[in-house]
Order: C-alpha cells, then structure tokens, then sequence
C-alpha cells in the first residue's frame, strides 16, 4: 500500500497551534537563555528543528545533521 500526504504551511496567528517555533522577540530571547546553558554542557549536541529553534524542511536537517557530524568527527 501507498499512502499519500501533503503539508501546507500557513502563517502562525495566535490562537492557532504552533507547531513550529514561532520566531518572535520573547522566544528567540528565550531560545538565547537556552543556547547560553546548551554551551555548557558537555558531551551533548542540540541541534534539529528543536535544537536550534528553527523550521527546517527535512532535507535541511539532514543536511545539517551530517554537516555537524562532519565537524564533530
């Protein structure tokens, strides 16, 4: 079996759910704080959609996942 599905993004407006980081001034200030004690952990890697508080399509992060393996190793 096949199954079809398709996404269509729309511009985020409150009262929606944000399923997707929703880059205004108290979050991306938020996201700064976070980044801040992320620097400080050692042995760990953020990174994604989630670890680096952006939407990426998926082809980006995997791009970007093996860049920063590239980097680690």
């Amino acid at each position: 079996k096949t199954v079809i599905s398709r996404e269509y993004s729309s511009e985020w407006k409150v009262g929606m759910e944000p399923y997707y980081p929703v880059n205004n001034e108290q979050n991306n200030k938020l996201f700064e704080e976070y980044r801040k004690l992320a620097e400080q952990e050692k042995n760990v890697i953020f990174g994604g959609r989630l670890g680096n508080y952006k939407y990426y399509d998926m082809d980006k992060v995997i791009e970007a996942a093996l860049e920063m393996v590239a980097e680690e190793l």
